[in-house]
């Protein structure tokens, strides 16, 4: 097996481990913030790295040359957000609901057959990447990672919400974070995905023209989608309810997005 499938092959057994951890502790009712769970979070998290570090070295710039580079990026980037802000908002139980998410992306992409040899010989053809280049796809995939992330909590509050409505007080219930914890990391990661992606669009009018460039017009799409959700929510108010289904549903843009400039 090549090096960088089983650094994806590790990736997903910890990702694995960790979710497995919790869903047996949350159906045993005992759960609770254990180090395990982030702590296999961050070790997946360090073999997607060196999964993206070795496939950065084959193709001698961002590995995001295919879909589903492409994806594991935007899932790497999710959990790198979880790692930095879950905690914030006391949202340590997001990694259950975003580890189903990243296993699958790095299953799929160990599985699918990878040309090495012919990726070499495209990357010493090519030569080396502008640097604006780098920074426009790295800033931007990783707005797409923060937009993920404001999915994964607007779920989180909406399931929450349900479980009030309905009655059903169950064991996920009482884990949960609180839902103002929520609806305000909701708001502020697709704030900020808007201000990573607003700087990769930026650096994507640096970049000199040539025949790798890909349209923007997605891009644009997608910024002033959350911009706009986002000053609404802001100047006009928007209940948390609401602003969450947005999160949920407006995350479909990107993911069409990436269809069409991968």
């Amino acid at each position: 097996m090549d090096r960088d499938r089983l650094f994806l092959v590790c990736a997903a057994v910890f990702f694995c481990g960790g979710f497995l951890y919790a869903i047996t502790s949350l159906r045993s009712g005992h759960y609770k913030n254990s180090k395990w769970n982030f702590l296999a979070m961050f070790l997946g998290m360090i073999f997607q790295s060196m999964f993206l570090a070795e496939r950065g070295q084959i193709h001698g710039r961002c590995p995001v040359t295919n879909l589903l580079e492409i994806l594991v990026f935007v899932s790497w980037s999710m959990v790198i957000i979880y790692l930095l802000f879950g905690s914030s908002y006391r949202l340590s139980l997001m990694g259950v609901f975003t580890s189903p998410l990243v296993l699958i992306t790095c299953i799929v992409a160990a599985l699918v057959p990878f040309d090495k040899d012919l990726a070499i010989k495209l990357a010493a053809a090519r030569g080396g990447t502008e640097t604006w280049t780098e920074f426009h796809i790295g800033v931007s995939l990783i707005s797409y990672g923060s937009f993920g992330m404001a999915c994964v909590a607007g779920l989180m509050f909406l399931l929450q919400e349900h479980h009030v409505r309905s009655g059903k007080l169950e064991t996920l219930f009482y884990h949960l974070p609180p839902m103002h914890n929520l609806s305000k990391a909701v708001f502020r990661l697709m704030f900020f995905g808007v201000i990573l992606l607003a700087a990769g669009i930026f650096s994507a009018e640096k970049i000199p023209p040539n025949g790798d460039s890909h349209a923007l017009w997605p891009l644009y799409a997608v910024w002033i989608l959350y911009a706009v959700i986002c000053l609404v929510g802001f100047f006009r108010g928007m209940v948390a309810r609401r602003l969450s289904q947005f999160a949920v549903f407006a995350f479909m843009v990107p993911l069409l997005s990436l269809l069409i400039i991968s």
